[in-house]
C-alpha cells in the first residue's frame, strides 16, 4: 500500500473517506478500493440502499469499515447534517470525494427548463453544498484532500449534453475556486476526469464504436484504475488546483 503522507495521519484514527455518490458505478469502486487498504469508508446514498450496502458489506468482507449515510444532496441541511455525523463518528475526514451526476441526451432545442435546473442544481448546485457544509470540518482539520469527479464534456462540450456540460464545467471552475480558498488551510482540492464508462448516467449517449473514434488508444478505463487514480491522487501533498484525464482523449 502506497504510504500515508504524514499530514493524513492522526496518530491513534483510522484514515477516512468520504464518497458522495458512493452507489453509483464509480463511486462503488472508490469506495471499494479504498476500503481494501483498510480505510474507513462513508457510502452516500440517496435512493439506491441496495448498491450502497453491497459495497459495505464487500469492504466488511475484506476486513474493514464503512458506514452508509443517506440524504438529498440538493438540500443544504441534509448535506450538513450527514457530514457532521460522519466526522463525529470518524472523529476525522482525510478524503473527501463528489462522484455523484446526471445526464441525459437531449439536443439543446429539446432541454427543457425543468431539466436544465435539474442537471445544474444536482451536479453544480449539489458539489457547491457538499463542499460548503464540509468547510467548517476543514478549517478546524488544516489538513485533507477533496477530490471532485467531473468531466471532459465540461471542457471540449458533447452534442446533445449542453446541460450536462455546462454543469461539468462549472464544476472546473468551482474546484479552482475552493482549491485556492482552502490552500491556507492546506487543503488540497482537485478533479478528475474518469472517461466513458457504462452505467445508468451515460447509457442514453454510450457506445464503444462512437464514443472512442477521439480516443488515442480507442479505449477507456476500467473503473478499477478510476478508483486507483482517485487513491494516489488523494495522497499527493503537493497538487492542488489541477485535473487529471483518465483516457487518451487530447484536450
Amino acid at each position: 500500500m502506497t504510504p500515508l503522507p504524514t499530514d493524513l495521519v492522526h496518530p491513534s484514527r483510522q484514515q477516512t473517506v468520504f464518497v458522495a455518490g458512493g452507489s453509483g458505478i464509480i463511486g462503488q469502486a472508490i469506495c471499494r478500493y479504498f476500503g481494501d487498504r483498510q480505510w474507513h469508508v462513508g457510502i452516500h446514498y440517496y435512493r439506491n440502499h441496495e448498491s450502497a450496502n453491497n459495497t459495505a458489506q464487500h469492504i466488511h468482507d475484506v476486513g474493514g469499515t464503512a458506514e452508509l449515510y443517506q440524504a438529498n444532496i440538493q438540500d443544504y441541511s441534509q448535506c450538513e447534517a450527514m457530514l457532521q455525523t460522519f466526522h463525529e463518528q470518524s472523529h476525522q475526514c482525510n478524503v473527501l470525494i463528489w462522484a455523484i451526476g446526471i445526464s441525459e441526451s437531449q439536443l439543446l432545442a429539446r432541454t427543457t427548463p425543468e431539466s436544465w435546473t435539474t442537471h445544474i442544481t444536482t451536479n453544480l448546485t449539489g458539489c457547491f453544498q457538499f463542499l460548503k457544509a464540509s468547510a467548517a470540518i476543514f478549517e478546524r482539520q488544516h489538513h485533507g484532500s477533496v477530490i471532485l469527479i467531473g468531466s471532459l464534456s465540461g471542457i471540449l462540450g458533447t452534442v446533445g449534453q449542453a446541460a450536462y456540460a455546462a454543469s461539468k464545467s462549472g464544476l472546473i471552475g468551482l474546484m479552482k475556486s475552493v482549491a485556492k480558498e482552502w490552500a491556507p488551510w492546506h487543503i488540497r482540492v482537485n478533479a478528475i476526469f474518469p472517461g466513458w464508462h457504462a452505467s445508468p448516467l451515460s447509457r442514453a449517449a454510450y457506445s464503444p464504436e462512437k464514443n472512442f473514434d477521439n480516443h488515442l488508444l480507442k479505449n477507456t478505463p476500467a473503473t478499477t484504475d478510476v478508483a486507483k487514480a482517485v487513491f494516489e491522487l488523494a495522497l499527493m501533498e503537493s497538487m492542488s488546483g489541477q485535473i487529471w484525464n483518465l483516457d487518451s482523449r487530447i484536450w
